[in-house]
C-alpha cells in the first residue's frame, strides 16, 4: 500500500512543483519530508478535488508549522497558515485536509437542531405528565451536543490561523466534548431511575463533579500539549465510561429487558460502541497509518471519529426518547 505515496519535487525547467510516484521498494522516511518546502496548488496536489483554482495547499514538511504537525501520515493538502479569520473561513469553499472534519460536525449540528425542533413539536403535547424536568434533561443533552459539534467545526476551521488561535480553539473543542458527555448523562439517568430519586441524584452528582474536573483540566495549558494527547483521549473515555456504573445498576435492579424498556438500555450500549470504537481508531491513526498519503482528504481516522460521534449521539437520542415514552405512557409508567 505504501507504493501509493507521493512526494513533491521541482522540475528544473519551469520550477513548478510536480508529483513523482515513489519506488514501491523504497521505505517511507518521514524525517526526509522536512525538506519538502514547495507549496503546491490544490489542483496539482489533489487532481480534480479542489474547486478553487487559486487555493494553495502544502505538503508535510518545512512549510507546516510544528503546532500543526500532529499526524505524520497525512502527507498533503494542508492549508497555509492564514493569520486571518476571513482567510480561514474562505477555506470552506475548497477541499483540503480539514474539509470533512469541518462539514461533518457543522452539518451535523444543523441536522440535530432541526431534528430537535421536530421532535419537540411531536412529543411535547403527547403526555400531560411531562414536566419542566423532561425539558431540562433533553435540553442539557441538546445543548451539550450542539456545543460539541459547533466548537469542533470552529476548531477545524481556524486551526490554520496561528499557534495562539489554534491553542484557543483546541481548548474550546475539548470543552465541547466535556459538555456533550455531561449533557448526555442527565436524560439517561433520569429515565433509568425515574421512580428512584436517590440513585438519580447520586449519579447526577457524580457526572457533574467528574465533568467539572475534566473542564478544569481542559483549560489548563499543559493538559493541551501534544504529548498529553493519549492521556486526554483516555480521560474523556473514562468520563464517558463512568456510564457503565448506572447502566449496570439499572440492569441488576430491573433486569436488562426491563431496563431496555424503561430507558433504552441497548441504545446506550450502541452509543458506547460508537464512541469507544471511534476513539480507538483516532488514537491508532487507522487507516492512514497503513497507507500514508492515501487518506489525506477522505477517510482518515479523525474523520471516521467524527462520524462515530454523530452515530453515537443519534443512538443516545433514540434511547432518551424511548425512556421518555415509557415513563410517561399511562400504560407502562411505574409511578
Amino acid at each position: 500500500m505504501l507504493n501509493h505515496m507521493y512526494e513533491i519535487t521541482s522540475d528544473t525547467t519551469d520550477n513548478r512543483p510536480r508529483q513523482r510516484l515513489k519506488d514501491p521498494d523504497e521505505k517511507p522516511k518521514f524525517e526526509n519530508l522536512g525538506s519538502v518546502n514547495s507549496p503546491t496548488t490544490a489542483r496539482e496536489t489533489q487532481p480534480g478535488s479542489c474547486k478553487s483554482r487559486g487555493a494553495v495547499l502544502l505538503a508535510w514538511g518545512a512549510d507546516i508549522e510544528p503546532w500543526r504537525q500532529y499526524n505524520r501520515f497525512i502527507i498533503r493538502s494542508y492549508r497555509p497558515a492564514s493569520n486571518s479569520y476571513l482567510k480561514s473561513i474562505s477555506s470552506l469553499g475548497y477541499i483540503h485536509d480539514q474539509t470533512v472534519n469541518i462539514y461533518s460536525h457543522l452539518l451535523g449540528a444543523v441536522g440535530f437542531v432541526a431534528a430537535g425542533c421536530v421532535l419537540y413539536s411531536i412529543i411535547s403535547p403527547r403526555y400531560h405528565s411531562a414536566t419542566w424536568v423532561d425539558v431540562a434533561v433533553f435540553g442539557a443533552f441538546a445543548m451539550g451536543l450542539f456545543m460539541c459539534l459547533t466548537l469542533s467545526a470552529a476548531f477545524h476551521t481556524f486551526n490554520n490561523h496561528s499557534s495562539i488561535v489554534y491553542d484557543y480553539f483546541f481548548m474550546l473543542d475539548m470543552l465541547g466534548i466535556s459538555f456533550l458527555i455531561m449533557g448526555s448523562f442527565y436524560p439517561s439517568i433520569y429515565y433509568s431511575f425515574y421512580c428512584e430519586p436517590g440513585p438519580r441524584y447520586l449519579y447526577w452528582a457524580m457526572i457533574t463533579v467528574f465533568g467539572s474536573g475534566v473542564i478544569i483540566a481542559s483549560i489548563t495549558p499543559k493538559f493541551r500539549h501534544r504529548s498529553w494527547r493519549h492521556l486526554r483521549t483516555a480521560l474523556f473515555l473514562a468520563m464517558g465510561l463512568t456510564g457503565i456504573v448506572p447502566m449496570t445498576h439499572a440492569a441488576l435492579t430491573f433486569g436488562i429487558d426491563q431496563a431496555n424498556r424503561q430507558m433504552g438500555w441497548y441504545w446506550y450500549i450502541r452509543e458506547a460502541m460508537w464512541y469507544v470504537g471511534g476513539a480507538v481508531i483516532y488514537m491508532a491513526k487507522v487507516p492512514e497509518r497503513f497507507a500514508p498519503g492515501r487518506f489525506d482528504v477522505w477517510g482518515s481516522s479523525h474523520q471516521i471519529f467524527h462520524v462515530c460521534v454523530l452515530l453515537g449521539a443519534a443512538s443516545h437520542l433514540t434511547g432518551a426518547i424511548k425512556g421518555f415514552d415509557y415513563n410517561h405512557d399511562p400504560m407502562t409508567r411505574r409511578c
